[in-house]
């Protein structure tokens, strides 16, 4: 088995009446299969872009809007993440990215991605809790 570790800061000044300045660290043990670093063009289909197949591990899935489309010009419309069933969990827009554990009480599930306008180039990994 191999460890994944994340780290999640969050600072500002004016988000709350507080000064937020704050940081998390985990170490997450992790097992095959997993997938590095890939990038994929969503559609307004979802599901034709499948990133997560149906499975009943937890997987640690890291998904980022490039703000990209697939010739390269900058897009601004939004991405939404999906399970299997078209039931959206999230929506990212340009730029924005997200690191979730995914899975359903021991059940299947898998993700998609749907483009709400055109295509969007989303960047992804993911791994599988040891």
């Amino acid at each position: 088995m191999a460890t994944l570790t994340p780290t999640l800061t969050l600072v500002s000044t004016d988000a709350t009446t507080d000064e937020l300045n704050f940081s998390v660290t985990d170490t997450l043990t992790v097992k095959e299969p997993s997938v590095g670093l890939s990038k994929v063009s969503a559609t307004t289909t979802g599901n034709q872009t499948i990133i997560l197949a149906s499975h009943s591990d937890i997987r640690y899935l890291f998904l980022r809007h490039t703000g990209k489309n697939a010739a390269g010009s900058t897009v601004t419309t939004t991405l939404e993440v999906e399970i299997e069933n078209g039931k959206s969990f999230a929506e990212l827009s340009a730029e924005e990215w997200m690191f979730v554990p995914v899975g359903q009480n021991g059940g299947s599930v898998a993700v998609q991605l749907e483009a709400s306008g055109g295509d969007i180039i989303a960047e992804y990994a993911y791994w599988t809790k040891g």
